[in-house]
């Protein structure tokens, strides 16, 4: 009896056995055609950001200043040439104040210094001025210009004058010396006859000698005194010649002073125009208005009163209609398996997983050279996905912004599941191997 109990218990095992081993089997064929046949999709998985293809303008100030006004807060859609910023305008409108006053002087003297030179009676209203004469510090430069025209012309008028009336007397004082010349002319004439009727006598001993001998001093002394006076009218046309000389050079002196302040005044004027220009356009710049129609984004300064400085970007305005793509960074072990032109699955993580599909992108760059994450630093490669608008509208409304986080999928091509199974067995078995 318990042989024969024995010998079922036998039977049953060995039947179980058999039908296990050939479920076993039976799997193990089914599970190793699956693995061997069917296809599985591989993918690198990387992560990125949200960026905008299309230019993001900023807002930037290359002087800086203090904020007076602020027209947009974080987020507001505006319109091309809509307000954003205004900067105090205090410290730019004094500065083109003085350098218009400046300017305006230095047009008035250049004026007044062309005048001068060509000895004109009044000074010609400047061009530049002629459409502000009303204004007070026009009228004031032209004014002060005016006194100094007439004060130069009168003291030029005066040194003249004075030099004329200079003239005159060496004139009065030649016509007198003159007449002297004549007188001892005449007084030679005199002499000349009585000594000829005196040698007459003393050749026939009616007289003495002394008497001819005292008439040729005479004559010898009137000579001299003559020659004298002579010189003294040369002298004299000397000075007179020497004085018109003196005013004709008193007007060639004011011409030539005249030549030198037109040279000064014009290239003062060349450099006030310059810096003119310059205050202007600050003053222009006092509002920041917006490059493009857009949405403020990374807004830096929150308050009226706070201060930017030069070069700081305010403000940056992200067109309405951009362009969006995502920049993700690929470990340099994955590097290899992307390249350009692969699709990927894109999931935004900062929106709800279970309500936002998936989309799909384009690999369009891959980075030639790896680089280095600044905070953390870990190198990776720079790649770009594009999104179609129609794959962006798939998000139903929801608005994606930049910067906003991307986990992306790219697809490395299928793979039958058995040789995902193999492929580390193999890769040990071919380091072993590798081994010396």
């Amino acid at each position: 009896m318990s042989t024969l109990l024995t010998q079922t218990t036998r039977r049953s095992i060995r039947r179980h056995l058999t039908v296990g081993i050939a479920l076993v089997a039976l799997l193990g064929g089914v599970v190793g055609g699956w693995a061997a046949n069917v296809s599985l999709a591989g993918a690198v998985i990387a992560h990125g950001t949200l960026v905008v293809d299309t230019a993001i303008k900023q807002a930037q100030h290359p002087l800086g200043g203090i904020i007076e006004t602020l027209a947009v807060r974080e987020g507001d859609q505006v319109e091309a040439g809509q307000l954003l910023v205004r900067l105090d305008a205090t410290q730019a409108r004094t500065t083109l104040q003085i350098v218009v006053k400046r300017l305006d002087e230095a047009l008035a003297r250049k004026a007044r210094a062309e005048a001068e030179q060509a000895s004109r009676p009044t000074i010609a209203m400047p061009s530049e001025l002629a459409g502000r004469a009303d204004l007070p510090d026009v009228q004031e430069a032209l004014s002060g210009e005016q006194t100094m025209f007439e004060l130069r012309r009168a003291a030029r008028e005066g040194q003249q004058t004075q030099l004329r009336g200079r003239i005159d007397e060496l004139e009065g004082t030649i016509a007198g010396l003159t007449d002297q010349v004549a007188a001892r002319d005449d007084q030679l004439g005199l002499i000349d006859e009585e000594l000829g009727n005196v040698v007459s006598l003393v050749q026939k001993k009616l007289v003495t000698a002394t008497r001819a001998i005292t008439l040729k001093r005479e004559r010898a002394e009137t000579l001299g005194e003559r020659g004298q006076l002579t010189t003294t009218i040369a002298e004299a046309r000397g000075k007179i010649a020497a004085a018109k000389l003196q005013i004709t050079q008193v007007d060639h002196d004011a011409r030539e002073a005249a030549s030198r302040e037109i040279q000064e005044a014009r290239t003062q004027i060349a450099e006030l125009v310059e810096r003119k220009t310059a205050a202007e356009d600050e003053l222009r710049r006092i509002e920041i208005r917006a490059p493009q129609a857009g949405v403020v984004h990374k807004l830096a300064v929150h308050t009226v009163g706070g201060v930017i400085r030069a070069g700081e970007t305010i403000m940056d305005i992200v067109p309405l209609e951009e362009k969006l793509s995502v920049e993700i960074k690929v470990l340099p072990k994955d590097i290899n398996d992307v390249h350009v032109g692969q699709t990927a699955k894109l999931r935004f993580s900062g929106i709800n997983q279970r309500t936002t599909p998936e989309v799909d992108g384009t690999v369009t760059r891959v980075a030639a050279d790896v680089s280095e994450d600044k905070r953390t630093g870990v190198p990776y490669y720079s790649a770009r996905i594009d999104v179609t608008s129609e794959e962006m509208a798939r998000l139903e409304g929801l608005r994606p912004v930049p910067g906003m986080p991307v986990e992306a999928f790219v697809q490395t091509g299928e793979r039958t599941a058995l040789s995902y199974l193999v492929q580390p067995l193999s890769d040990q078995v071919s380091r072993a191997f590798r081994e010396r």
